[in-house]
């Protein structure tokens, strides 16, 4: 359970992490996980009014009794008519939901990377290997799906932990498209359709432009649109670690998979999947219960 408190800050104990609001009777303190602090410490000044929830019982901590913050909601600087407000998640949700509901096409993409030998890896860099991809109207009809294998360039025969892993074969590489015909395929895509492309975490995208640039081709992911679905769900919940993108689908679909493939095309329909649970919730359609992944302070 928990409450939902406000007032202005009255001191901050950097070492251990906590904040004190007092008010006319009494003083309590609250204590934040490492990464929540990290984020927010440079607004922690004398005057400032913080808004945020926190659990409903205190817990020893460092002498003292404190209340765990669960999520900050909003901090400002009280200055007559004219406040400064210096972080809102009501603002934040409300950015996340208009870039969801963007009548645009959509393009969900996951690429497999090629991976290291088991030794003499010193000189080793990664290539796409695989792109699975999942196109959608404004509407969020599909009107496109892909799957194929990309010859690599650099390493053209494949690790035995990246056939073991990916569970693909050396001849399954040797039969797929070379990277210029995908270059050219994504690049159609994005020419014809001008998506938002959304991925889960950054990796698929450095991969991208990295692969361009070993292979002497314009970097197109300048004008493209990329949305980060895994850093707005950070954002919007207020995590502060990384989201495993099969547990966010797991969440909006109640289905347990029951084994991750690492299968590209199987990745970005999964994606798809958690952008439209991740949109219910957003416009208010779903609810959903995230795991409670906040540290709790060490009792002494």
């Amino acid at each position: 359970m928990t409450r939902y408190v406000y007032g202005p800050l009255h001191n901050v104990f950097e070492d251990i992490r906590v904040i004190t609001i007092k008010d006319r009777q009494r003083t309590e303190y609250y204590y934040m996980p490492k990464g929540m602090f990290a984020s927010f410490m440079a607004y922690f000044s004398l005057g400032i009014y913080i808004f945020m929830t926190v659990s409903n019982s205190t817990k020893r901590y460092k002498g003292v009794m404190v209340y765990q913050v669960e999520n900050i909601e909003k901090i400002m600087y009280p200055n007559r008519q004219n406040p400064r407000v210096f972080y809102d998640i009501s603002v934040i949700k409300s950015g996340i939901k208009t870039i969801l509901n963007g009548p645009k096409y959509k393009l969900f993409i996951d690429f497999e990377m090629s991976m290291p030998p088991y030794r003499n890896y010193e000189s080793f860099i990664s290539e796409i290997i695989q792109f699975g991809m999942v196109l959608t109207d404004p509407f969020g009809e599909i009107i496109d799906e892909q799957s194929m294998f990309i010859k690599p360039v650099l390493f053209k025969s494949i690790s035995d932990r990246t056939q073991k892993f990916l569970h693909i074969s050396q001849k399954s590489i040797d039969n797929g498209m070379t990277y210029l015909n995908f270059y050219q395929l994504f690049v159609n895509i994005i020419n014809k359709y001008h998506p938002m492309v959304f991925v889960w975490g950054q990796n698929d995208m450095i991969e991208l432009r990295k692969s361009m640039k070993y292979n002497n081709l314009s970097d197109i992911t300048r004008r493209v649109q990329f949305i980060d679905l895994l850093k707005l769900h950070k954002n919007y919940f207020g995590l502060k670690n990384d989201l495993g993108l099969f547990n966010a689908y797991r969440l909006y679909s109640q289905i347990e998979l029951e084994k991750q493939t690492h299968d590209a095309h199987e990745d970005a329909v999964v994606t798809k999947t958690v952008f439209d649970g991740f949109k219910k919730v957003c416009n208010d359609e779903l609810k959903i219960c995230l795991p409670m992944e906040n540290e709790s302070p060490a009792t002494n």
